[in-house]
């Protein structure tokens, strides 16, 4: 009776254990396990304990779950490493190649006691770790399960050569699971020309991310660039700044400045308020190198224009004199001169109307210079003209007199000798009106005077009453040819009416004669008689 007991109780718990089902992890992931494909718990759940198989046979407890108490009781690799989740999976951190094994989830109830066990199989990854001997750089690449692995740069499948390139491949055992894993070593002779290449390696369908080596070498270039490019002006700021193409790069230079000799920098130097002065030619080397050198040519651009004056800013003259404008440049180019006039000035003779300012603009690539002057020319007034202009149909007469001078005249009219005060002015020529109405004939004159010297000038005005005459007796011709032409005209109207008629009067009694009919006498006679009464 004892061993139909066992073997009963042995086909029950045969009966209550699942199929054993595959879960692929990759590794490093977390492996998240769940109990009985994630199904919900029974009704009367006692507990839940998750377990594995340990090399030897043994199995290891894991966690127990009764209610809402969890424990953990792993040890050994997967203390701090498990955990439940809230569907009861088991959760594994940094999967690794042992946990390739076997877990249970045992479900305890009232009724019966269920087991779910799970295979869990993991991947790794193409993983590598670069390292450095001497001039090789190594890579290591491992594949789990064992597979091909291949070795790439820059995409390009690598072939050891058994020199620059080395390629070692082994397969591994794993002593606890039994699993094998392939490892494949790249001893690679990096250069110069790898900083920038990408190594990778494939097994099967998987490849890993790329890796760049980190070479280092003495740098065999040193370069010195200038900022801003091109030509520099007078005031600007220059930044000088060295680089080099070793790895890792120098960490300090040595510049030669042309004004103030050697300077130590880091990287860069900055020249502020740059002179012509500081034209020239430019070195820099790494300061423990002075053998690799780079130089750059400066060149400061800067112009001195002067005009060559008793006073560059006014200058006074008289009229009739002479004044010559010397225009120097001093520039580090050839200058383009641009100016209000198309050439350099020429007084030989002044005149008043060459008063004004003048300005000379140099330019040379960008950089630009003005100078100017103001040119005043003085002397005695002179009075250009004095005119007379009458209103049409007014009473008024308008008297202007035109004057040059500087300083600006003073002008004043006398009439019959009786001055009168000026009106209007403005600066420069001068133009003055005098708006009269003469009642007599007048002698007008115009008196314009400086500190230089003093004009006059007169002219006669004839009186508003002789015009007016002269207008009534001009009127009186123009009446008279104005009636004679309308009379006239009265005359050829009527002869042309006349003509009109005589035709009309004709083709009408001629038209009465071609009808045929037969007038008496006395009615021709009536009928000529009423034509000339028409007539």
């Amino acid at each position: 009776v004892y061993i139909c007991f066992l073997l009963s109780c042995l086909i029950i718990m045969h009966s209550n254990t699942w199929a054993l089902e595959t879960l692929v992890a990759h590794y490093g992931d977390i492996i998240k396990i769940p109990c009985n494909r994630g199904a919900p718990k029974p009704a009367n759940l006692i507990f839940t304990k998750w377990k594995y198989d340990k090399s030897g046979g043994n199995t290891g407890d894991l966690v127990k779950i009764k209610d809402s108490n969890i424990t953990v009781m792993a040890t050994d690799e997967y203390q701090g490493r498990v955990s439940i989740a809230p569907d009861f999976s088991l959760l594994i951190s940094s999967a690794a190649l042992g946990d390739q094994r076997k877990f249970t989830c045992m479900r305890a109830s009232a009724d019966d006691i269920f087991e779910y066990p799970v295979h869990v199989q993991v991947l790794m990854e193409i993983l590598y770790w670069p390292t450095r001997s001497w001039c090789q750089h190594s890579l290591i690449c491992e594949a789990n399960p064992a597979a091909n692995i291949t070795w790439y740069k820059n995409d390009q499948v690598l072939v050891a050569d058994g020199k620059e390139v080395i390629i070692i491949t082994s397969v591994n055992k794993h002593h606890e699971t039994g699993l094998s894993s392939t490892s494949s070593i790249l001893r690679y002779s990096a250069s110069k020309r790898d900083v920038d290449a990408n190594f990778t390696c494939r097994a099967s369908n998987l490849t890993s991310a790329p890796v760049s080596f980190l070479i280092t070498y003495p740098p065999q270039k040193v370069t010195l660039h200038v900022t801003p490019s091109g030509p520099l002006k007078e005031g600007d700021n220059v930044t000088l700044r060295c680089s080099a193409d070793g790895n890792p790069p120098p960490s300090r230079y040595i510049i030669h400045l042309k004004v103030s000799g050697e300077v130590m920098v880091e990287d860069s130097y900055t020249l502020t308020m740059v002179k012509r002065s500081h034209s020239g030619e430019y070195h820099c080397s790494p300061a423990d190198n002075s053998s690799l050198l780079d130089s750059q040519t400066l060149e400061v651009l800067c112009e001195i224009l002067s005009v060559i004056l008793k006073s560059t800013q006014s200058v006074d003259r008289t009229t009739g004199s002479s004044l010559a404008v010397l225009l120097q440049t001093n520039a580090s180019g050839e200058p383009t001169n641009k100016a209000r006039l198309t050439a350099e000035p020429q007084f030989d003779q002044l005149k008043f109307s060459d008063s004004g300012l003048y300005e000379c603009e140099v330019a040379i690539e960008g950089l630009i210079r003005r100078s100017s002057f103001i040119l005043d020319v003085q002397g005695p007034p002179v009075i250009r003209s004095v005119d007379e202009n009458q209103e049409i149909g007014g009473k008024h007469k308008n008297l202007s007199c035109e004057v040059e001078g500087s300083p600006k005249p003073s002008i004043q009219w006398s009439v019959n000798g009786t001055k009168v005060e000026e009106i209007t002015h403005a600066d420069g020529r001068v133009t003055q009106t005098l708006t009269l109405i003469p009642k007599e004939n007048l002698t007008v004159t115009c008196f314009v005077k400086n500190h230089l010297g003093q004009e006059a000038r007169s002219i006669d005005v004839s009186s508003v009453g002789e015009y007016l005459q002269s207008q009534s007796t001009f009127m009186p011709v123009c009446t008279a040819r104005q009636a004679v032409g309308a009379v006239v005209g009265l005359i050829l109207c009527a002869l042309t009416l006349a003509v009109i008629y005589w035709i009309y009067w004709t083709k009408s009694s001629q038209g009465s004669w071609r009808t045929g009919e037969n007038g008496t006498t006395e009615e021709k006679r009536k009928l000529e008689e009423e034509q000339k009464a028409k007539v």
